[in-house]
């Protein structure tokens, strides 16, 4: 990758790739600490180097520039859209762009990754005794979240930070103690429509209420 303007194309670039699909809102809200300019600088840098393709809906995703693809995105039929609202998803704007909050739990307007955090809180408070190993297996953490995982120890966790932005909640107030020993875990924050969906069957499995706003 050649250097650019922003110090942040690399890690807007390993978003994109983790998270293939995503819109420039998911790319902001997984991370939090680059800038809306700088996150649009960076989508442009990678663009002119034809490493990211954008289809009609503003969904990016990274490609090769031997293998960037020709064909556009098949358009959302009225079919696809009415499922995912039906799985809690929320409609998406006229934009295209996945705007969608949760309520949960008394809570309302979560982003995707707070709502899962939220879910996870009150999953160990309900579960004390669950493991960091039994999390993993209940969320399903490395099928859904292959790259990240969607829960995952501290130190593990804290590994993922780069160029000061983190992959994971990692503020005191967010670390969850989990366990017997209760170790200390963080969730992931890395999240966007796609890699939500299979994580809100689960919730829903669950038994957890969850509202799109």
């Amino acid at each position: 990758m050649k250097n650019t303007n922003s110090k942040y194309t690399e890690v807007i670039a390993d978003y994109i790739k983790a998270n293939p699909g995503a819109t420039i809102d998911g790319i902001k809200e997984g991370n939090p600490k680059v800038s809306h300019v700088m996150v649009v600088k960076a989508l442009k840098d990678l663009q002119a180097e034809n490493l990211i393709t954008v289809g009609d809906a503003g969904e990016y995703t990274f490609v090769s520039k031997k293998n960037a693809p020709t064909v556009e995105p098949k358009a959302a039929t009225k079919a696809d859209k009415k499922t995912e609202e039906e799985e809690g998803l929320g409609p998406k704007s006229y934009t295209g762009r996945d705007n969608t909050k949760y309520a949960f739990n008394g809570q309302d307007k979560l982003s995707k990754g707070r709502l899962v955090h939220a879910v996870i809180k009150k999953y160990t408070e309900s579960n004390p005794k669950a493991s960091l190993t039994k999390l993993e297996e209940v969320f399903d953490s490395k099928t859904i979240q292959p790259r990240f995982g969607v829960i995952a120890e501290l130190s593990v966790a804290k590994g993922f930070s780069k160029n000061k932005v983190d992959r994971f909640f990692l503020k005191t107030e967010d670390i969850l103690h989990v366990g017997m020993k209760k170790d200390k875990v963080a969730v992931c924050n890395q999240w966007s429509a796609d890699t939500l969906k299979p994580f809100l069957k689960i919730a829903a499995s669950l038994g957890m209420k969850i509202k799109a706003e």
